[in-house]
C-alpha cells in the first residue's frame, strides 16, 4: 500500500524573457493545508504581497472545519445548534452559496457532509476505510436542507449535522484575494491557491499560460490554457487520495454513500469569472459525471469545462476550446 499526496494540481507556467522587469515578486506559503503561491506583476510592493498571506489565514479562521478556534467549527459543535446563531458575513456568504448549489446539483455536491468527511484522513501514513456502520449513521446526518440560513444566523435541523466548505471555501478566498489586489491597484497577478487558479487581468499584455495536470502522469501537463483576467480550478481523483487492495480511495465523496466518486472520470477543470464558481462546478460536474457534467456546463453563460476520464480521453464543453493553447 502506497499513499501519494498532490498539492499542486495545476501548473503555473509565468514564462517571460530576460527582462528583469518581467520578472514578478513571488512568494510561496503553506497555509489552507496547501501550497499557496501569490505573483504580483506590476507591483513590487512587498506589504501587498503579504497581506494576501494575511487574508488566507484570516480566513482559514473562519472555513476550518478541523481547527478548534474557527468560526466554522465552534458553530458546528456548539450545543445551541438547533437555535438561531449569528454568524459573520463571511461565513454567512461562502454557506449561501454552498447552499446554492448543493440545491443545484440535487445534493451530489453537499456542504453538510462533514460528519462523512471527517471519518476519511487522507493524509494518514496508515489510511484505513471508515467503519461501515458509522459510516452508515453519519449519512443520515447530510442533507442541505437540514440548514436554516437568515441574513447573518443559521440554524441546524439534526443536531447531529456537520458543514464543510473544502469544496467552495478556496474559491471565495481566491477571489477575496483578487479583490484586495485591485483595490490596490495592483492589475497583473497569479493566485494559485493549491491548484486553484485566479488570473487578475493578463501578464504583461499577454495570457498567462496554466498548465493542467495529467492525471497519469502528475509531474506532467495534459493541456496548455490561454487565460486572462479568469479562474482554473480542477478536482481530481489524484490530489487527496489512498489506495487499499489495489483501490483507490480519493477526497470526492458522494454524499448518498460516504465513498469516492467511481464514474470513470479523474479530473475535470472548470474555467470561470469566479473562483467559487469554478470550485463548486468543478467538484458538481466530477459527481454528475461527464454526459450531465457537460449538459449542465452548456446551460450555464460564461463557464467552460473539460473533463478526462481514467484513460486520459478529454471532452469539452462549449466553448472551452478556445482557451487551449
Amino acid at each position: 500500500m502506497k499513499k501519494i499526496i498532490i498539492l499542486m494540481i495545476i501548473y503555473a507556467f509565468m514564462l517571460g524573457g530576460c527582462d528583469n522587469s518581467s520578472q514578478p515578486l513571488t512568494d510561496k506559503q503553506f497555509c489552507l493545508d496547501t501550497i499557496v503561491q501569490i505573483s504580483l506583476y506590476d507591483s513590487y510592493s512587498s506589504d501587498i504581497l503579504n497581506h494576501c498571506f494575511d487574508i488566507c489565514n484570516e480566513f482559514e479562521l473562519i472555513f476550518s472545519s478541523t481547527d478548534e478556534n474557527s468560526e466554522l467549527y465552534k458553530i458546528n459543535h456548539s450545543q445551541y445548534k438547533l437555535e438561531s446563531q449569528s454568524i459573520s458575513d463571511d461565513l454567512y456568504q461562502v454557506i449561501s452559496e454552498g447552499l446554492y448549489y448543493s440545491q443545484l446539483s440535487n445534493g451530489q455536491f453537499d456542504i453538510t457532509i462533514g460528519a462523512v468527511s471527517s471519518l476519511w484522513n487522507f493524509q494518514s501514513d496508515t489510511p484505513q476505510l471508515p467503519d461501515q456502520q458509522q459510516l452508515r449513521e453519519k449519512l443520515k446526518t447530510v442533507s442541505y436542507k437540514n440548514i436554516e440560513l437568515e441574513k447573518n444566523s443559521i440554524r441546524y435541523l439534526n443536531e447531529e449535522t456537520m458543514i464543510d466548505l473544502g469544496g467552495i471555501a478556496k474559491g471565495y478566498i481566491a477571489d477575496k484575494i483578487k479583490e484586495y489586489l485591485l483595490e490596490q491597484d495592483v492589475g497583473s497577478a497569479l493566485i494559485n491557491l493549491g491548484g486553484n487558479v485566479l488570473c487578475v487581468g493578463d501578464k504583461n499584455d499577454e495570457d498567462f499560460v496554466i498548465g493542467l495536470t495529467d492525471p497519469t502522469a502528475t509531474s506532467n501537463s495534459l493541456l496548455s490554457l490561454n487565460i486572462a483576467d479568469l479562474s482554473v480550478v480542477t478536482s481530481g481523483t489524484y490530489q487527496r487520495y489512498f489506495e487499499i487492495e489495489g483501490k483507490r480511495y480519493h477526497h470526492i465523496l458522494d454524499p448518498q454513500t460516504g465513498y469516492s466518486y467511481d464514474n470513470g472520470l479523474a479530473a475535470v477543470t472548470i474555467v470561470s469569472s469566479s473562483s467559487i464558481q469554478g470550485d463548486a462546478l468543478s467538484t458538481i460536474c466530477f459527481a454528475l459525471g461527464k454526459d450531465e457534467g457537460i449538459k449542465l456546463l452548456d446551460s450555464l453563460k460564461g463557464v467552460y469545462g473539460c473533463f478526462v476520464d481514467n484513460d486520459n480521453h478529454i471532452s469539452y464543453s462549449q466553448g472551452f476550446k478556445q482557451f487551449i493553447k
